[in-house]
């Protein structure tokens, strides 16, 4: 199998939560739904139409949880009043006018967030996807989350992945539990720091969205899985989302 290596980093990034509500919690890592949304983006794909036309598709990512920091973000309820069509130097505020109402709500913003993906997605968008990543060409400007945090690519390659048998490795990507057990043995010897979270994998044309529950180390440290899921690539060993 052919895949797709590059490197998708930016100065912020926020990834909100399915089940956030008035506090706008982030995902520490890019969903499966937003690199397939990242790649309809350089591809120039309309919004629901990646998790459409670029499934079947394999995905793993790589990176080191990265630091937060809470901003407060201002949500206008109601437009500002209209202001007059004629202006005169001695006009003064009509006291009738509404004022502008606005709400605070704190995000959860990544702090330089750094991530390795590795991608393979059908043909012929595979050869387009690899193209554009090379030259850095995209229809639509790649955001993190937000559109204002904008996505920088590096194109890193496009290795050959190969199955493993059975048995228990070295991963080096997000996984999916239950797709692997953790040596806790080598978990623990390691100390190895090891989160679990839950997050969208697919999501329908009517925004319908699944979730799986993933397991992943804080500092990308490779986690001694035994499984029957794993691939080799350019001497590194990962599991797709």
């Amino acid at each position: 199998m052919k895949l797709i290596n590059f490197q998708l980093k930016g100065r912020f990034a926020h990834f909100l939560r399915a089940e956030a509500s008035a506090s706008a919690l982030s995902y520490p890592v890019p969903p499966r739904t937003v690199i397939l949304g990242i790649i309809g983006a350089v591809l120039g794909l309309s919004k629901d139409e990646p998790q459409v036309v670029l499934e079947p598709a394999h995905i793993a990512i790589s990176g080191r949880l990265p630091k937060t920091l809470w901003h407060r973000a201002k949500f206008r309820k109601d437009p500002p009043a209209p202001l007059p069509y004629i202006i005169s130097k001695a006009q003064r505020p009509d006291r009738k006018m509404a004022p502008e109402k606005a709400t605070l709500v704190l995000q959860e913003w990544l702090f330089n967030p750094a991530y390795t993906v590795w991608v393979s997605i059908p043909s012929p968008y595979i050869l387009q996807l690899e193209s554009r990543l090379k030259k850095k060409q995209w229809y639509f400007t790649p955001s993190l989350g937000l559109s204002e945090m904008i996505a920088d690519i590096e194109y890193l390659g496009s290795p050959e992945c190969f199955p493993l048998p059975e048995g228990i490795y070295d991963v080096q990507s997000v996984f999916q539990q239950g797709t692997g057990v953790l040596d806790m043995k080598q978990v623990l010897s390691r100390e190895l720091s090891i989160h679990l979270l839950q997050m969208p994998r697919t999501v329908t044309p009517d925004r319908v969205f699944s979730h799986c529950r993933y397991i992943l180390e804080r500092d990308a440290r490779p986690a001694p899985v035994k499984t029957n899921q794993a691939y080799k690539t350019d001497n590194k060993v990962i599991m797709f989302l």
